[in-house]
This record gives C-alpha cells, structure tokens and sequence, in this order.
C-alpha cells in the first residue's frame, strides 16, 4: 500500500485525497496521440521566483537547485517518462553527461522505486525504455555518452545544413540523423512531422530551456507540466524555463488540473499544475 502523504487536487476539485504513486499515469498520455500527430508534452520543476537550474561551484553547466529537488516530483517525472514512445533530449545533455555534470540518467529510471513503471509499460504493449531523439543544430556530440541507451532507438534531429563529416561520423556510430530545419537551426514543426512519420505517437521533452522554446514557437508543444516549489531562492546566474526570442504574441495557457503537495520540500509546499495552450484569439 502507498503511505505516502496524500495531496489535494485543488482544481478541478475532486472532494477526495489523491496519492502521488500513479497520478500521473492516469492520464494517459500515450493513448493521446494519433497516426501523423504525436502528443508533445514537457515538464520543468521551478521555485516561486522562476529559477529551474543555478550556478554550481566547480561546473561548467547550471544545475538543478538542491532546495527544490524532491522524490514526489521525481516520482512523478519517471511517470510522464513511462507514457512516452520517445524522449526529446539535447546535445547539452550528452556535454553534461561526458561532463559528470548530468542530473540523472534519461529515464525511465531502473531503480526498484520505478519497476511499476517499467511493469506498467509491458502492460500496455509499450518497450521496456522509450527511445531517445536529441536535439542539436552544432553536432558537438560526445557519442560515447550514448553507451548506456543502445538498448533503444537513438536519433538526432539537426538543420538541413549540418556538417556532412559530423553526420558521417553519426551514421558510422550507428545514430540515425533526421534534418529538420533551414540552416543548422531545428524548426520544431518539421521535427515533430518527421519524428510523426517514424511512428511516435507520444513525445516528452525532458530538455531545458532551449528546446521547450523550439517547441512553443512552432505551436507543437500539446502539454506542459509545471512543478512549483513555494520557495524563494534568488541568485543572479539562473535558468528559467523557456528561453529564446520573446513571444509575440504571448502564449496563453489554460489551467488543466492543480494540486497541492503539503509534504515537499522541507520548509514549504509545492503545486504540480498542467497546462495546454489556449485556443487561438485570432479569427
């Protein structure tokens, strides 16, 4: 049985305790998607100012704050990972990870706490692991990163003008290249098309600010899931998570469903809210 503390669905309200073990993957996301039209989701944890990653002594990368990280937000991050047939990624993940600098390994995460997960991914047909797309328009890519994930399909997505020798050097690793974009840049419209026509029918983004902008100005991005943490933390050298040219207009998003997490983090709360994009103002 699941003792862990239950939390209040604020919006809609539901009159009832809900438990974090499960929550997510009630929603089934990867019944969402269709034959030519994936269903896009992303998923960030913030504090209350905003801050998704800060500078760390000794790294060359920011990291996610250890203030805000937490097992019942983790939980629910190996959740939305357990319904993808394909995790979005970057090829500042790999640098990371050649780095040591990494968070954690691309889930879904192996560890007995997930193994419902994994059961759960057989129990609806899906591959024990989803497979992986990374994202780079530099192919400066330390491939050996990628040893641990030749259990999946393994793709990188980059401009039409990449450098043929760094792509040569892909397809002799074995990595699949897919061009989706003028130039080096990614256009995030033509990704998700050819990543449609490879079959996926269910896309989670587990990259930073970057690529969730890719995916927002090109109006492919179907859900964000958002962890708020009632914490304050400050700090100049920080992340936020979305970053790139502003909107304009501006993207509005609908509240789907807000809960309230009393038990996490120490000293405070958290929310895990659920967006979608709201309809189109224009005529």
């Amino acid at each position: 049985m699941d003792r862990a503390p239950a939390i209040t669905r604020l919006f809609p309200p539901s009159g009832k305790p809900h438990r974090i073990k499960g929550l997510y993957l009630e929603h089934g996301l990867h019944q969402r998607g269709r034959p030519g039209h994936p269903f896009v989701y992303s998923n960030f944890i913030t504090s209350l100012d905003g801050r998704i990653a800060v500078a760390g002594a000794g790294r060359s990368s920011h990291e996610v704050p250890g203030a805000i990280a937490n097992e019942r937000d983790w939980r629910l991050y190996q959740e939305l990972a357990g319904q993808a047939d394909l995790l979005i990624t970057s090829g500042r993940f790999l640098r990371q990870t050649a780095a040591g600098e990494a968070q954690a390994q691309l889930p879904v995460g192996r560890e007995a706490a997930f193994s419902d997960i994994i059961a759960w991914r057989r129990e609806q047909g899906l591959p024990e692991q989803p497979d992986i797309a990374i994202m780079s328009s530099s192919l400066d890519l330390p491939v050996d990163a990628l040893e641990h994930y030749r259990d999946r399909r393994v793709t990188v997505i980059t401009g039409n003008q990449a450098p043929d020798g760094k792509v040569r050097q892909l397809t002799e690793r074995g990595i699949d290249t897919i061009h989706a974009g003028t130039g080096r840049r990614v256009d995030g419209r033509k990704m998700i098309g050819a990543l449609a026509e490879h079959g996926y029918r269910s896309i989670y983004s587990v990259a930073g600010p970057g690529v969730f902008h890719t995916l927002v100005e090109a109006n492919v991005l179907d859900r964000l899931y958002l962890t708020m943490t009632h914490q304050l933390l400050s700090g100049e050298a920080y992340d936020t998570f979305t970053a790139g040219a502003g909107f304009s207009p501006a993207r509005g998003m609908q509240l789907v469903s807000l809960y309230h997490d009393a038990a996490a983090p120490a000293g405070a709360s958290q929310w895990f809210s659920v967006f979608e994009p709201a309809p189109d103002p224009s005529p």
